[in-house]
């Protein structure tokens, strides 16, 4: 079994572990997430597919699994059911579904949790050596763009190691949902370079003003651009010479420019470089094309 599979299987009891186990070696390397809903058969996803597990998942296996990630402490389940997901080591993430529950129109915790998908974490060094390069030549702001399970966040990952380490650039990294440095216990999960900083768990917009006032950056890394807060941040900013490394959700050019809040951030300006993943995984480099 791979070790990224084995380190993140450590919250899981003995019987699902072994279920894993089990499974050719083929689907172990594969395998992206491990979904677990109560009273269904376990699963492991592959890309888009599900391949099921021999074994139900019963009442008691979520209940160990959230202790088991949150050290058995009171307060660090509160904080996790809130947020609707845990970071472990080595950046493996445990997502959690239930029902909600709200005070003063906050919502303050998950109760009644029915099902949990713990995301493997894979490091994957040197998959952006050729867009790294092409940053070399122009060090300009860049926006990745795919679907869901393209591999966006992996390499931007990368593209942040190799702008702080290959290049000697001073990196800051807005982290809002934690998972791009997966920071445990002050320590990020993943390698981001000896010149990267992390704010870990702060909204991307505010994130962008605060480490453009305190870090004196040349770069800010973040991953899903997802709000019109998001673009007018970055737009101010940009006009502080500071460089945007970003990820969006979009397949094609066409679609990023057709969708409103991207469409406002191509007419801004804000990117001048495009990397795009294609379907076999290779990527596309291309200036960013402003709007009529």
């Amino acid at each position: 079994m791979q070790k990224e599979i084995r380190q993140a299987l450590t919250v899981c009891p003995q019987e699902l572990q072994r279920a894993v186990e089990a499974l050719p070696e083929a689907t172990q390397r594969r395998m992206e997430e491990l979904r677990l809903r109560i009273g269904r058969e376990a699963a492991v996803t592959i890309g888009e597919r599900e391949a099921p597990l021999a074994v139900n998942v019963r009442p008691e296996w979520v209940e160990s699994i959230l202790a088991s990630a949150t050290g058995h402490a009171v307060y660090s389940a509160q904080e996790m059911l809130k947020n609707g997901f845990v970071t472990l080591r080595g950046g493996h993430r445990l997502g959690i579904c239930g029902t909600a529950v709200y005070q003063n129109g906050t919502l303050s915790t998950l109760k009644d949790i029915s099902s949990l998908n713990l995301r493997i974490a894979r490091e994957l060094k040197g998959i952006g050596n050729r867009a790294a390069d092409w940053l070399w030549t122009r060090p300009r702001s860049t926006l990745i763009i795919g679907p869901p399970g393209r591999g966006k966040t992996t390499l931007l990952r990368d593209l942040i190691f190799q702008l702080s380490q290959r290049f000697s650039h001073r990196v800051c990294v807005a982290d809002e949902r934690m998972e791009l440095a997966a920071v445990v216990d002050g320590i990020p999960q993943f390698d981001l370079g000896p010149k990267t900083d992390v704010l870990s768990g702060v909204k991307k917009a505010r994130a962008v003003e605060m480490l453009l006032r305190t870090m004196n950056t040349q770069w800010i890394a973040l991953d899903e651009i997802t709000s019109e807060e998001d673009v007018n941040a970055m737009v101010r900013a940009s006009y502080c010479g500071v460089r945007f490394l970003a990820t969006a959700h979009a397949e094609t050019p066409s679609e990023l420019r057709q969708r409103p809040i991207y469409r406002s951030m191509v007419e801004a300006g804000v990117f001048e470089n495009l990397i795009v993943i294609l379907p076999d995984r290779t990527l596309q480099l291309e200036r960013m094309i402003s709007l009529d």
